[in-house]
Parts: structure tokens; C-alpha cells; sequence
């Protein structure tokens, strides 16, 4: 038990300090709030995005409530460029995961801290403002070694399609594909996959 509240401490304090980093580096020049829900779970993010160092930094924090399924809270960190194409924006970075499973009888933590890559791509930028329609791709690995508690493997797929109905506001489309082993007793793994429909507010 100590050492599950050990390793949940040090991946709390690492979500923290990737936020209290990325606040004082520097202004934010724009933010997102997402909420996006289907009839068994419900998610919001709120994102922050500034230039860095002649990058693009994107830090986030999410929560996700899977009916009674499972529950997490993430953060993630990613450094950008625009590649290839105008519109089109790659990053790489870190997406720290708390939280925690059910199946069945079965109750475990769900710890981890792994590499994530990130796609998106305006294609207003690229085709005009007719098509105000934005895609995004990420993808989160977290091997044994990134993982904490009773956690043995995390990896989580996401898609996502917003189109901008407003300025300030896009109807949102999303699909997550999550599998998380776990090393406990009941040596199980959890594996969902799910749309969801919703808003995404920029101020």
C-alpha cells in the first residue's frame, strides 16, 4: 500500500510540475475547452497553446468518466512544429494518466506516464475559410518501465474531426480506443472503444 501511495505521489507531482512549467514559460495566446459525452461517459480538456522556443507548446488537462467502467484524470505536454504542408502540425511529448478500473469484482489504479505523438491539420489553412474543419490524430504509449501503481502497460488512441460552426465554438466528433494491462492479482486489462459527440469552446 505504501508503495502505491509512493508512485501515485510522484506521478501527481510530475502532472503538477508539467503545469507549473509550462505557465511561466510563456503567455498563452489561446485556449480550448472541450466537452464532449455518449450515453455511458462524459469528457472535458482544457488546453492551452503558445509559442516556445520557435515551436508550438500544447499543455492539457483532461478527465474522462467512463460510466462505472473506469475514471482518469491526464495531462500532457507536447512540443510542434508545422510540417510538410500549411495547416498541418505535428508534436511529440509526455501524457501523464491517473485514475482507476473496475471489472467486475476487480478495482486497480491506473498510473502511468508515457510518450505521446500528436497530428492535426487545419484544412481552412490550406483550402480556405469554406472548409472550417480541423483533423486530429494522437497516439499515448506508456511501457512497463512509465508505469506506476498496478499499472503494467498503457496505450490510447484518439481521433477527432471539429467543425468550426462559429468563431468561438466547433461541433466535435471523437473516437478513443484505450488498453491498459494491469499487474495485480487479478492480472487483467482493460480495453475500451468509444465515440463521443460534442462542443469545443475558444477563447
Amino acid at each position: 500500500m505504501e508503495t502505491k501511495m509512493r508512485s501515485i505521489t510522484l506521478l501527481t507531482l510530475m502532472l503538477s510540475a508539467i503545469f507549473v512549467w509550462s505557465a511561466t514559460e510563456s503567455l498563452a495566446v489561446d485556449y480550448n475547452l472541450k466537452l464532449v459525452a455518449n450515453q455511458s461517459a462524459v469528457e472535458s480538456e482544457l488546453e492551452a497553446v503558445f509559442p516556445s522556443f520557435n515551436s508550438i507548446m500544447t499543455t492539457g488537462i483532461s478527465g474522462i468518466y467512463q460510466s462505472d467502467d473506469y475514471k482518469m484524470l491526464c495531462a500532457k505536454a507536447l512540443i510542434g512544429n508545422e510540417i510538410f504542408v500549411q495547416g498541418l502540425t505535428g508534436g511529440l511529448g509526455l501524457k501523464a494518466a491517473l485514475g482507476e478500473a473496475e471489472k467486475r469484482h476487480v478495482k486497480d489504479d491506473i498510473a502511468s506516464l508515457g510518450f505521446t505523438a500528436a497530428v492535426s491539420y487545419d484544412l481552412s489553412k490550406e483550402f480556405g475559410r469554406d472548409i472550417p474543419v480541423t483533423l486530429l490524430s494522437s497516439l499515448t504509449l506508456a511501457p512497463q518501465p512509465l508505469c506506476f501503481s498496478d499499472t503494467d502497460k498503457f496505450f490510447e488512441f484518439l481521433l477527432e474531426c471539429d467543425w468550426k460552426v462559429l468563431e468561438q465554438a466547433a461541433v466535435v466528433a471523437s473516437y478513443r480506443y484505450l488498453n491498459i494491462d494491469f499487474d495485480s492479482d487479478a492480472n487483467w486489462e482493460k480495453i475500451n472503444s468509444t465515440g463521443y459527440i460534442g462542443l469545443k469552446l475558444f477563447f
